[in-house]
């Protein structure tokens, strides 16, 4: 024997740019990643890696950068469908069927679970071909099994929970407008932790579930409480809707006394298992609480825009990040942008105030803030040995992504996802050169765009007429 022989291994992705996200932000300027079923079994020079595995079938990344599946924060995939049927005008005439949160009840209200699935899936190919390999639900999904079972259809993860839990109407006027999703006491005690319960956190599948109540002023002191202690209990994330405008601040001062981020707080329920959505308007008091508790957070700089708040104060998300806060981009609703443009939107958000975010930063929060808000930093967000085989390839080859002298600063603020190749899910090539290698995306359209029409009927929305050329 002359030496040691290769080990086997089912992929080798080879010759990338591989932007780890370790630890130690290791970058491999010509590297690769062996790959054993789900799992990462090796990542380095490409040289190194050939030399030590043998691949039943190998990519060639062609010098592009290669990272980690994105993911998503916080994304309510029942209303995904809704891009185009509610209006984008903020002071709408009647005839576009009106504005506002009315508009949003409506089309929750006209959900089928056939309906839901479709949006589901139609947000799920939208994720996977955008660079994203997961995402968490927003806790609104009547039907967690339809939201899961499309995702699993796309090839992506999923973290799901119980659905629109509250025990206020208080400062979310909507916890008394959803039939499927009364407001009372004993159902939110009696369901909360339920997805936890049944899914855990998904060992080696694609769905995973998390604790999840609605917020924004809508739950008491104590259902909030009861989240974090069966989050505690479970090694699960909770998750809730926090501070989106500044209604919702002044709700939640009044009816504590103090700002919503003290009181949480004081009663226990911050901590690092602990991820609140939006947290637009913040006060000084609050940044502190945040700083301190470990929490993470999920940033929408759209929102922040669309809804006029930048106009209020300025995004307290950039010094939370330089305080060491894990921050997610959570596109919530995909109503003027799709994913993976909030990095964009972060940056500009940013700067307006004279402030930066830089594109590693951006990175981060997609990959390693997506992984924290998911609840599985230990599996996902950064290419290392062990962990899950979440891997994007983008291609250098189109005029975005030159002259690439500045890989990452390119990838986040230029190409941003029109880059990207090739996505590998759970070890699984689920894009390939663009295109879905599970689905006939085309069939995914033609269902998602019947849906939507059934849906605006439903809802009362009149849609824009069809434009002759």
């Amino acid at each position: 024997m002359t030496g040691k022989q290769p080990a086997t291994c089912d992929l080798i992705v080879r010759n990338g740019h591989v932007l780890t996200m370790d630890a130690k932000r290791t970058v491999h300027l010509d590297g690769a990643i062996a790959i054993a079923g789900t799992r990462i079994l090796a990542v380095g020079p490409t040289r190194d890696i050939e030399a030590r595995y043998r691949a039943h079938r190998k990519i060639d990344a062609q010098g592009a950068p290669v990272h980690p599946g994105m993911i998503d924060g916080h994304y309510h995939a029942g209303l995904h469908l809704s891009r185009g049927s509610i209006t984008d005008n903020p002071n709408p005439p009647t005839s576009e069927g009106g504005g506002g949160p009315g508009v949003f009840i409506r089309w929750i209200n006209a959900l089928t679970d056939e309906d839901e699935h479709a949006s589901a899936l139609m947000a799920s190919v939208e994720l996977v071909k955008n660079g994203f390999t997961g995402y968490v639900e927003a806790a609104t999904a009547f039907s967690s099994d339809g939201v899961a079972e499309a995702a699993e259809a796309v090839g992506i993860r999923v973290s799901v929970s119980d659905c629109m839990l509250w025990d206020i109407v208080g400062g979310e006027p909507m916890a008394a407008e959803i039939p499927r999703a009364p407001c009372d006491a004993k159902r939110a005690r009696d369901l909360l932790g339920a997805e936890v319960k049944k899914r855990g956190n998904g060992g080696d599948g694609l769905v995973r579930a998390h604790v999840g109540i609605y917020g924004l002023g809508s739950a008491s002191i104590e259902l909030t409480q009861e989240a974090k202690r069966i989050a505690d209990k479970s090694g699960a994330v909770f998750h809730q809707h926090q501070n989106l405008m500044a209604s919702d601040a002044a709700y939640d001062k009044g009816r504590f006394g103090k700002p919503a981020l003290v009181q949480w707080a004081e009663s226990g329920v911050l901590g690092p298992n602990v991820i609140f959505t939006h947290m637009n308007v913040l006060e000084d008091a609050e940044v502190e609480a945040i700083a301190q508790s470990g929490m993470g957070l999920v940033w929408h700089p759209g929102n922040f825009m669309y809804y006029g708040i930048a106009q209020q104060g300025r995004s307290r998300f950039p010094a939370l990040h330089r305080r060491g806060t894990p921050i997610a981009f959570g596109t919530d609703v995909a109503k003027v942008w799709a994913f993976g443009e909030l990095g964009f939107i972060a940056y500009l958000v940013s700067r307006e105030w004279n402030d930066f975010v830089s594109s590693d930063a951006l990175l981060e929060m997609f990959t390693l803030g997506g992984a924290h808000a998911m609840g599985a930093s230990a599996e996902l967000g950064s290419l290392e040995a062990g962990k899950r085989a979440d891997i994007v390839i983008r291609t250098n080859d189109l005029p975005d992504a030159q002259p690439n002298v500045d890989v990452v600063r390119q990838l986040m603020l230029v190409s941003r996802t029109k880059s990207v190749d090739t996505v590998i899910c759970n070890g699984e090539i689920v894009v390939r050169k663009g295109h879905l290698t599970r689905l006939d995306e085309a069939a995914v359209y033609a269902q998602a765009q019947a849906s939507a029409r059934r849906m605006a009927e439903r809802a009362g929305i009149r849609l824009a007429p069809a434009r002759s050329s």
